[in-house]
């Protein structure tokens, strides 16, 4: 009935149950997961329906509950089935145009309950699909009628997937949009479709994948993307179509920006590692540096810092941390560390680094060294 009543959603069914768990109804209303289309949800008696699926060639109901042999009332959710229906048939739109008037084989569908995606085997640019998007939106405000046929595997139809193993196939119809061999259940105008809009393309190695949403789901995209457009205007101070040019002029400010606090950073490198604290641990000199620092510049004064010591150095800003040692084990200071601050990272004797659990201060990390009894420490 999803293929010949579309809008019948609500039917006494005779029920049999096939295994546990799993039952076959007559007749089928609820659609399986198959042709890229996800199955449809409702009831059937008291039990929930979790699945539809399409076992040896029947259409088995995967319930949340047993259900007896015999009739009951079997329910599809409207919303739901309205939602699948709706975007299958705008996918039938979106392929039949790229097919027709632009050369483009469809190659995959995905009909998901918040995203949807055709596939096509070439590579498109925004303009093409900006031209797609159009005359989708021409075909449903047409309000074309989209029909349904049982006809021989001869039947001239736009195959989405490739040959169809089969003597009589399922043509659906949309007046010369598109004819294609199809399985799912679809609305039975455009018109009900209501908008169809392309949010997203992704070049792939081989083709594109457009991004799609129709009807409520579209224009609650769009109403999401309007807003933040919305808000951006307002930080910006400018119409929206000044937003690129005023965001380049941003980023380009903030690059300046950054490197000026770079060049200021490296002209304070010296002096933090001639003033970082010392203490002595085993037959070196341990330089410790805590506090703010870009993270890029960590392990830069660290190695500054272990060559003023000729030991090792350390610095820890915030919980990132790196270690340079030069006549001390760098890892195995680190592993002293992690054991009391926890954390993750590593590295050789040359080198460690990573983050820790904790951020500590100049004084926990020259205690944390010092524990040991057996280590002869002097803090200078």
């Amino acid at each position: 009935m999803y293929w010949t009543q579309p809008d019948v959603l609500e039917a006494e069914v005779e029920v049999t149950c096939v295994e546990p768990g799993k039952v076959a109804i007559d007749p089928i209303l609820f659609h399986p997961d198959e042709g890229g289309q996800p199955a449809d949800k409702g009831t059937i008696g008291e039990a929930v329906v979790r699945d539809v699926q399409v076992v040896g060639g029947r259409i088995l109901h995967v319930l949340d509950r047993p259900l007896p042999d015999g009739r009951h009332l079997a329910r599809v959710d409207r919303n739901h089935r309205l939602h699948t229906a709706t975007h299958h048939t705008a996918q039938h739109i979106l392929s039949g145009i790229a097919s027709r008037q632009l050369g483009l084989q469809t190659v995959g569908v995905h009909i998901g309950l918040d995203a949807c995606t055709v596939d096509f085997h070439e590579k498109i640019a925004w303009d093409v699909a900006e031209r797609l998007e159009l005359q989708a939106l021409e075909v449903v405000m047409a309000n074309l009628p989209v029909e349904t046929s049982f006809d021989a595997q001869g039947a001239q139809a736009r195959s989405r997937l490739g040959a169809i193993e089969s003597e009589i196939i399922r043509i659906v119809k949309i007046d010369d949009c598109d004819v294609s061999a199809c399985c799912g259940a679809h609305v039975r105008s455009t018109g009900a479709i209501g908008a169809i809009r392309v949010f997203d393309i992704e070049n792939r190695r081989t083709g594109t994948r457009v991004s799609f949403l129709a009807g409520r789901k579209a224009l609650e995209k769009s109403q999401v993307e309007t807003a933040t457009l919305r808000k951006l205007r307002g930080l910006a101070g400018c119409a929206t179509t000044d937003l690129p040019t005023n965001l380049q002029k941003t980023i380009e400010r903030s690059k300046e920006l950054a490197k000026e606090v770079d060049r200021l950073w490296s002209l304070r490198l010296a002096e933090l590692a001639g003033s970082a604290p010392r203490v002595v641990v085993g037959p070196g000199i341990v330089g410790v540096y805590t506090g703010e620092l870009p993270a890029h510049l960590v392990a830069v004064l660290a190695r500054m810092i272990a060559e003023t010591t000729n030991g090792a150095g350390i610095v820890v800003s915030e919980k990132q941390i790196a270690i340079h040692g030069k006549t001390l084990n760098a890892s195995d200071l680190f592993k002293k560390i992690h054991s009391h601050a926890g954390g993750k990272g590593g590295g050789s004797a040359c080198a460690a680094n990573g983050r820790l659990d904790q951020s500590l201060t100049t004084q926990d990390v020259i205690r944390i060294l010092t524990t040991d009894s057996d280590t002869r420490s002097r803090a200078e």
